[in-house]
């Protein structure tokens, strides 16, 4: 960014600068608030008001999370449906979008329009729900996956990056031997990490903040994800993860900051996800908006 020189753009920086700072920090608190609220003392979480820094640390409500099998499964679930889940919907898109850059693929056009149709179009719940059923996924931690195979939007958005690529590069290995399958697996992946990191993330992110397909199709409270015990604790407030440990006395002290701890726990890992792929990320955001 280019500094002003002049009072008056001086003027206007720092107040930017300030309008900034302050959308940020009302931005972060919330997640401050949760987090500081996680690791209160009893003492101090009865109290209401303004928590901007605990006067003592407690991290009773971590130790009990983490020594709870039911909320440690649930976590393991999470971890597993995400990477799974999106490793599974970054190939069938990848695999999808790239056949229908080329042009000699024939019925291109349908297939594509097919594509972009079920996009806007859908049988309803009920529909869903019966095929869900007839394919034997009720129950099964497959139903988080298998059915989101495919995001039309992920798919249209990765088949504008695949075009972007330079068709030289294709053409000189089909020359040396190359199939296909050689060129996409060792020239067009290779140069797809950007878009591939970017539409994996937001994958993943909504793979773990999934809580709708396990509440509709997740009898079984072994198989729910962290996103969906959550949404237990937290609306229906239910206090059975709270009973027969070892801080039954604190059943109601620590009901709060149980939530608060989970919370955290449910956030942390996809946050701790992000600096991996900051590198590719501000590239990938920018797919397909500019055509070469």
């Amino acid at each position: 960014m280019v500094k002003s020189t002049s009072l008056s753009g001086k003027i206007f920086d720092g107040f930017n600068l300030l309008f900034l700072l302050f959308m940020a920090a009302i931005t972060l608190y919330p997640f401050w608030h949760v987090l500081v609220g996680s690791v209160l003392p009893y003492e101090e979480s009865i109290k209401s008001g303004f928590h901007l820094f605990p006067r003592k640390l407690s991290f009773e409500a971590y130790e009990y999370v983490f020594s709870k099998d039911t909320l440690v499964r649930s976590l393991i679930v999470s971890v597993f449906v995400t990477a799974a889940g999106a490793l599974y919907q970054l190939f069938i898109t990848a695999i999808t979008a790239y056949p229908l850059i080329k042009q000699d693929l024939p019925g291109r056009t349908a297939i594509f329009l097919f594509i972009i149709f079920t996009m806007f179009f859908g049988g309803g719940l009920i529909p869903y729900y019966l095929l869900i059923k007839t394919l034997g996924l009720v129950n099964s931690l497959a139903v988080m996956i298998v059915p989101a195979a495919l995001s039309v939007y992920n798919m249209v958005v990765l088949k504008t990056f695949f075009q972007n690529i330079p068709k030289e590069l294709e053409e000189s290995a089909t020359i040396d031997g190359a199939g296909y399958m050689t060129v996409f697996a060792r020239i067009v992946l290779p140069l797809s990490v950007p878009a591939l990191a970017t539409i994996g993330l937001f994958v993943a992110v909504g793979q773990w903040n999934n809580w709708y397909v396990p509440m509709l199709f997740l009898n079984d409270k072994g198989l729910w994800p962290l996103a969906m015990v959550l949404r237990d604790i937290l609306i229906n407030n239910n206090m059975e993860l709270t009973r027969g440990g070892s801080f039954v006395s604190q059943e109601f002290m620590l009901a709060d900051t149980i939530k608060s701890a989970i919370v955290v726990v449910s956030v942390v890992p996809i946050i701790a996800v992000y600096p991996f792929i900051q590198k590719h990320f501000v590239k990938g955001v920018m797919i397909g908006s500019i055509k070469s």
